[in-house]
């Protein structure tokens, strides 16, 4: 399965303590956290993640992205380096109609296809 993310160079995502206030609008779509939404910690379930895997939030579409993330807060993560990326994944551990979690055993800049910003941003101005 083939899943979208928001991510900077090493493959971390966006959500990070202490960075989320730097690009999130505070009137933007609220949407739940994975923990929120699904009501567990990859980390405390077992079998859901297993030892090797890397594990990232992501979406099966862009407009799922572009529901997510608001034109002003896309501007904002580009300039701070971050990229919309598709990857393959090997295993879905939950999934809504907001968000897909996901595991893989390759890590989360592997194998990537980096896609543009340029339609959402063109959408900001």
């Amino acid at each position: 399965m083939m899943v979208y993310r928001v991510q900077d160079a090493e493959g971390r995502g966006p959500y990070r303590p202490g960075f989320s206030h730097r690009w999130a609008d505070s009137d933007g779509p609220i949407m739940l956290p994975f923990y929120e939404e699904f009501g567990w910690s990859l980390t405390s379930i077992p079998g859901r993640f297993l030892p090797g895997e890397f594990a990232g939030c992501g979406f099966r579409a862009l407009d799922h992205l572009y529901r997510w993330f608001s034109p002003t807060e896309c501007q904002r993560l580009s300039g701070f380096g971050y990229v919309i990326v598709f990857l393959y994944v090997d295993r879905v551990l939950a999934e809504s109609a907001h968000q897909v979690v996901f595991a893989r055993r390759r890590p989360l800049t592997d194998g990537i296809v980096i896609t543009p910003w340029r339609g959402v941003l063109d959408a900001a101005r």
